[in-house]
């Protein structure tokens, strides 16, 4: 997705501000910023290979179809109309359907599942693309302590740190993720 856009500005290569928000990036990205591309796929690309599993369809395929479109169609996003992450959601998951209905049958209408996303599944994409932008150490040990279901004195031994470094990461990590869930619930 480095292919400069007809028309592109001449900051197309202008470093993303550190915290930038999903918004801004959209923003950035509708300009041809290829930085603030490359920092959205960063942070929701593991969500992104999530929903395009979920659905069924080829995995590589779709996420590339997925990117394809956040970068031709960023500047659709109308933040009167929601949140950044809903609406990366929903272009995930209408691409999603048609990358699997594209290598499928056709399907009656009975079989075409719900375009729109329940909310437990809008929340795991926002979880997913706030964890990505923890830094790796408070991610690792959130992802540890609450996925893998470790103690702190289990993700010490594993990560063979001292305990106390563990509670600190996580405790950073938790405040820093409550922030930036806070950022897109706004």
């Amino acid at each position: 997705m480095t292919a400069p856009r007809e028309g592109s500005r001449s900051d197309d290569r202008a470093p993303v501000p550190a915290g930038a928000s999903d918004a801004e990036l959209l923003h950035a990205i509708a300009g041809g910023n290829e930085p603030a591309f490359d920092e959205l796929r960063r942070r929701y690309g593991p969500a992104v290979a999530r929903v395009c599993r979920s659905v069924g369809a080829d995995r590589e395929d779709c996420e590339q179809e997925v990117f394809a479109r956040i970068w031709r169609k960023a500047a659709l996003f109308d933040v009167e109309r929601g949140t950044a992450a809903a609406w990366l959601l929903t272009v995930t998951r209408r691409t999603a359907l048609n990358v699997r209905a594209a290598g499928e049958r056709p399907v009656s209408s009975r079989e075409v599942p719900e375009l729109a996303a329940d909310p437990p599944e809008v929340d795991a994409f926002w979880l997913d693309g706030a964890l990505g932008r923890l830094p790796e150490r408070e991610r690792t040990v959130i992802e540890l302590a609450y996925y893998s279901d470790l103690t702190d004195v289990a993700i010490a031994r594993r990560l063979q740190v001292p305990l106390g470094s563990v509670k600190s990461w996580k405790r950073r990590g938790l405040n820093r993720l409550a922030d930036l869930l806070g950022e897109e619930s706004a």
